[in-house]
């Protein structure tokens, strides 16, 4: 590969990472889903995750568990998107649970289970704000009451998402209301639900104050395990690593140039106007690195005194007035944010390193390093 951007991949702290969240977790009686569908199939970011101690592995795509699972990797397996009936077979041969909403792609899971002799365990999604996957809960009782008859498919749980798509904060309000649409079903079904999973890194701060409410035994935690940050602030949190990832990139122009463009100004190759404010001639510099290959909305240099201008499909263009000298062929570091992250692991374009393997991870103190979080 010819590329000059690379992502590196710390699988020691990744691991260190995985254990403190497992950790705490457990303390409150609370299994952690750790959530891999960043690492884009990538056994590395599987295995540091499991040598963290956590045993459940999230994803949304198939063909990530399928990668994960042709190279090895032995844990469970949380399907997190809602399965397209047609993707019925591949979803109960690749995963222990998935999460539904709809009752036609719960039958087709019936059925593949059936041809497959397996039974397939379904998490019920319901709908409390964020508007995206999930029933409102009026309409629960009338889901379940249709999958009575489907042998090949059990309800192990209720779930619901916040703050994916309608930015919804994780609070005591909503996830008391998940606990009390659990046992409605629960009475409905005539057994125990063995997951009430209260939503995914935006949980973590109710959880690590104390304040999960009673009857919630699941978090699906991906960000905070990632990046090491609240994910409400993008704050760091206090015991977890914040540089598991980083990506470089090399320097292939630098040149002092207008900070305006001349000539008329029209839609860029992205369908926007540029716009440019007047500070005078600047050191520009370019790097191997472009849309193509990561977020720029997520993505900011180490070096606080390099900005962004910036970018094109392949370049990505820097001011480095405050931060020389530089070089050319010198490798800029950034610190990927999660949408920035997922895109650097999906580009071809971007080699991606690991910086350490995930080896024995040193226990987790029994006082918790966190303290109160906003």
């Amino acid at each position: 590969m010819n590329s000059t951007a690379c992502l590196h991949i710390d699988q020691q702290l990744l691991s260190e990472n995985a254990r403190l969240l497992h950790t705490l977790c457990r303390r409150q009686g609370v299994e952690l889903a750790a959530v891999v569908k960043a690492g884009c199939g990538l056994e590395a970011v599987a295995q540091a995750v499991l040598a963290g101690g956590c045993d459940l592995l999230a994803d949304s795509r198939l063909d990530n568990i399928a990668r994960l699972q042709q190279a090895g990797v032995d844990a469970r397996m949380m399907l997190l998107r809602l399965p397209a009936p047609s993707h019925a077979e591949a979803v109960v041969s690749l995963a222990d649970i998935s999460l539904n909403s709809e009752y036609d792609a719960i039958h087709a899971l019936h059925q593949a289970a059936l041809r497959q002799g397996r039974r397939h365990g379904i998490m019920l999604m319901v709908e409390l704000g964020d508007r995206r996957e999930g029933v409102v809960p009026g309409q629960l009782p009338a889901l379940i009451e249709r999958l009575r008859p489907l042998s090949g498919i059990r309800v192990v749980g209720v779930g619901s998402n916040f703050g994916c798509l309608g930015g919804v904060r994780t609070t005591q309000q909503n996830l008391s209301e998940l606990v009390r649409c659990a046992q409605r079903a629960e009475a409905q079904l005539g057994y125990r639900l063995e997951v009430v999973s209260g939503g995914n890194s935006g949980a973590l701060p109710l959880l690590l104050e104390g304040r999960l409410p009673a009857g919630i035994n699941q978090v699906r935690v991906g960000f905070s395990m990632l990046l090491g940050r609240n994910p409400f602030t993008d704050q760091p949190l206090p015991g977890l690593h914040v540089d598991v990832f980083e990506l470089d990139a090399e320097l292939i122009e630098i040149q002092t140039k207008p900070s305006l463009p001349e000539g008329e100004v029209v839609l860029d190759a992205f369908g926007q106007v540029p716009r440019f404010e007047d500070r005078g001639p600047r050191v520009r510099g370019i790097v191997g690195l472009g849309r193509l290959d990561t977020d720029l909305a997520t993505l900011r240099p180490a070096d606080p005194r390099i900005e962004v201008i910036g970018a094109s499909s392949d370049h990505l263009v820097l001011d480095l007035t405050r931060s020389g000298p530089h070089r050319i062929g010198e490798r800029i570091r950034f610190v990927p944010g999660y949408g920035a992250l997922v895109q650097a692991m999906l580009s071809p374009y971007v080699r991606k390193q690991l910086r350490a393997p995930a080896i024995t991870v040193p226990p987790v103190p029994a006082r918790s390093p966190f303290p109160a979080l906003p």
